[in-house]
């Protein structure tokens, strides 16, 4: 049985972790906005999946007030959260343009007018599209 301080501490580092999960989903939710309706609403899902596990744990001071359905039923809201998430990264990669994705950073993959001479010696050994 763990100490009640190191119980408090695992708890405090899960409910920092829980904050920082709902964080990012919040901003994926909000950048979900220029894609299609399924998948803002899959990112709406994430979001309130994280939000209800975030709910369930709050207002837990030690492991014995976590009954094993709350922990199972994070468990499952969890995993239905990553499954969504995955789902949400195929269709990002499959539907979304690649210099979209790497956006400035990419400069191999940039487009030049054709009257502007481009220095290519600097780019040796990237990958050039087109």
């Amino acid at each position: 049985c763990p100490t009640p301080q190191v119980e408090a501490q695992t708890l405090a580092m899960l409910h920092g972790l829980l904050h920082q999960l709902h964080a990012t989903c919040s901003h994926l939710a909000a950048g979900a906005r220029a894609f299609p309706s399924s998948v803002q609403e899959t990112a709406g899902h994430v979001r309130h999946g994280v939000e209800s596990v975030q709910a369930s744990l709050a207002s837990a001071r030690s492991f014995q007030e976590l009954s094993g359905l709350v922990l199972a039923q994070s468990r499952d809201a969890v995993a239905r959260a990553q499954l969504s998430l995955e789902g949400l990264l195929e269709h990002v990669g499959q539907h979304t343009p690649l210099p979209w994705l790497l956006g400035p950073f990419a400069p191999a993959l940039v487009e030049y007018p054709e009257d502007v001479p481009v220095d290519m010696s600097k780019w040796e050994g990237c990958v050039t599209v087109g």
